[in-house]
């Protein structure tokens, strides 16, 4: 009897983590443009306007970073953004908010702190 309730619960964790995805893969959809860029608690040199994430619904995105391309596919899972940019390796970094019209993310680029925050383009 333990261990039937034990799996039920490891069964409906699954789920619920399952289902956090899925509503965090359709919230994404679409373009989001820079707001604001902090590197370890202050503004970046660059402009975050200069910016830009689309997320299409087949999986693949396009990253422009003021006129740096890059392409690829993505998918996001327990409050990560995974990247795979075309021929290269999977990436990934935090979401820390991600709503209708607002995403943040939480990265760490060699030892420092950064924090893009994203809104999304109508």
């Amino acid at each position: 009897m333990k261990f039937i309730k034990q799996s039920c619960v490891v069964v409906l964790a699954l789920l619920v983590f399952a289902c956090e995805d899925i509503k965090q893969n359709k919230l994404i959809i679409g373009t989001w443009v820079g707001a604001e860029w902090l590197v370890g608690g202050t503004p970046s040199e660059s402009d975050p306007k200069n910016t830009t994430f689309d997320f299409a619904k087949n999986g693949d995105y396009v990253y422009n970073n003021s006129g740096i391309i890059e392409k690829g596919t993505f998918r996001v899972s327990e409050s990560k953004l995974f990247t795979v940019p075309d021929g290269q390796q999977e990436m990934a970094v935090g979401i820390t908010k991600l709503t209708a019209d607002s995403l943040v993310f939480q990265m760490n680029r060699g030892g420092q702190l950064e924090t893009l925050t994203l809104i999304k383009k109508k």
